[in-house]
């Protein structure tokens, strides 16, 4: 022939260093695997974060009393109104409505003691993520 090589480009075929490891088809196969493995481990990241804020919304959405209302079991009019160091809920029960003085800590999880005579004296719960969704 004339010289020209296979690929038509009239230069010589390259030569590897000494540094160049050889090329095979376990390199794509490396990185296939690399890819999956930290799609998976993305995947699971984000699941977890899903998790988080599903089942904790509070520390993300933050408390508000429209929200603690629909946690306590409060009436729609009244809700909860903030006071120095927690809120005032009224919960609806049978006879009628019942105050509660209600402290929330950050994650959302809140106690109440009742205010004046009556059973139940004290309740508590947590904001869930339904109770951000469905508050007014």
């Amino acid at each position: 022939m004339d010289g020209v090589g296979e690929d038509f480009s009239g230069l010589p075929p390259r030569r590897r260093t000494r540094h160049e490891a050889p090329r095979d088809r376990r390199d794509g196969a490396r990185f296939a695997k690399i890819a999956v493995v930290g799609g998976f481990v993305i995947g699971l990241m984000a699941i977890a974060l899903a998790l988080i804020v599903l089942f904790a919304p509070t520390p993300y959405l933050g408390t508000n009393g429209a929200a603690l209302a629909k946690s306590v079991g409060g009436v729609d009019e009244g809700g909860c109104r903030p006071i120095e160091g927690g809120w005032v809920c009224r919960k609806d029960q049978g006879s009628g409505t019942v105050p509660y003085r209600v402290k929330a800590d950050w994650a959302g999880c809140w106690s109440g003691v009742r205010i004046g005579d009556g059973q139940p004296r004290e309740i508590s719960g947590c904001i869930s993520i339904l109770d951000h969704l469905t508050a007014e």
